[in-house]
């Protein structure tokens, strides 16, 4: 299983183009688990533009909670999430 798992994730790494990567993640994925983990994304995108939890709620439809989760994972120092995060903000064209 783990080489499974490597691959799939090696595969994942290959992939440069955005478009591309849309097109595996909808193979791969159904469209409910898509949008989830665009709205999870959306959700920590908001907290650390500072956006208030409850509105980051309202705006995405979603529960407090979800955005609680993501606020509590993002206060944690070994969140990959937010490490690609802050890569991307320095890669990012100004």
């Amino acid at each position: 299983m783990k080489a499974d798992e490597s691959h799939l994730l090696q595969s994942l790494c290959a992939i440069d183009d955005p478009a591309e990567m849309r097109r595996v993640l909808s193979d791969l994925l159904t469209r409910s688990e898509l949008a989830a983990l665009r709205k999870r994304w959306a959700i920590l995108c908001l907290l650390r533009e500072g956006v208030p939890q409850r509105e980051i709620a309202r705006r995405i439809g979603g529960s407090l909670c979800n955005v609680t989760r993501g606020a509590r994972l993002l206060r944690d120092k070994t969140c990959a999430s937010a490490t690609l995060m802050d890569r991307l903000d320095k890669t990012a064209p100004k």
